[in-house]
């Protein structure tokens, strides 16, 4: 598999999902290209069950968009763990298989893959679009501001207001 199918079929799964394969198969790190198993867990910090079934769910999402199919529903969750157990026992042997064979591509494409990702993050901190969305965030969080500013100050100001604007008894102004 190339590294143009394995980015296409990255895009469209779920971004949590793509964080864990990319976690797994992609991150450079000290070793190489990838995490062993051991240290995707510490990683995350979950113990290898967890992990196991955390990877299993991502590889699942990857496997339909590669076939380009919807994610079938979800399983119970023993059947999880056991799909999980199989999944882990296939990538740590030579089993062969379409699924094994595009999950260990991802390490083989892993410096092109994270080229890939790092150019879309780039093109996406740079377009217009991000900085509109930015500055409509920062647009908000000031009203939110003078909102909650004008709510809490609120009967302070009225009575502030109202003792200069009230004319005083007697006619005058205070």
């Amino acid at each position: 598999m190339d590294a143009e199918t394995s980015y296409r079929a990255l895009t469209q799964v779920h971004p949590r999902s793509a964080q864990v394969l990319v976690a797994h198969f992609i991150a450079q790190t000290p070793n190489g290209d990838g995490r062993s198993f051991t240290e995707f867990a510490t990683f995350y910090g979950v113990p290898e069950a967890s992990a196991k079934v955390l990877l299993w769910r991502a590889v699942r999402e990857f496997e339909a968009a590669l076939r380009g199919a919807p994610v079938g529903r979800p399983l119970p969750h023993e059947q999880e763990l056991r799909e999980a157990d199989a999944l882990h026992v296939a990538l740590e042997g030579s089993a062969p298989g379409p699924t094994i064979e595009a999950l260990r591509a991802l390490t083989t494409n892993a410096p092109a893959l994270r080229q890939r990702i790092r150019d879309a993050e780039r093109a996406e901190v740079e377009s217009p679009s991000y900085a509109r969305e930015t500055w409509l965030r920062r647009i908000a969080i000031v009203v939110v501001l003078a909102l909650s500013a004008w709510f809490y100050w609120k009967d302070d100001l009225t009575r502030w207001w109202h003792q200069q604007t009230v004319e005083a008894p007697g006619g005058t102004r205070p």
